[in-house]
């Protein structure tokens, strides 16, 4: 009896390590603001399809998309590779 004891409070020990060891290593979780920089980056990358059945989208529909972007976005300013767009 003693050892069924001795198994079962070392298995619940065990779970609970591996239970704490799992949330250690959970990646961090984003911010809304985060979130939301990296669809409008996407956006401005041409990596977000305007049509559901184009998905993932070609070379040609990722240069259009950027097109479209730009014309959406005039005011876009381009910074180091990537698009800003100024705060109003």
């Amino acid at each position: 009896m003693k050892r069924q004891t001795m198994v079962v409070a070392l298995l619940i020990a065990v779970a609970s390590g591996m239970a704490s060891a799992q949330d250690a290593s959970a990646p961090t979780s984003k911010t809304r603001e985060q979130v939301r920089a990296e669809v409008e980056q996407a956006r401005r990358d041409g990596l977000l399809p305007y049509r559901r059945h184009d998905y993932p989208p070609s070379k040609a529909t990722i240069e259009r998309n950027k097109e479209l972007y730009a014309i959406a976005h005039p005011n876009a300013v381009k910074t180091e590779g990537a698009t800003a767009v100024p705060a109003k």
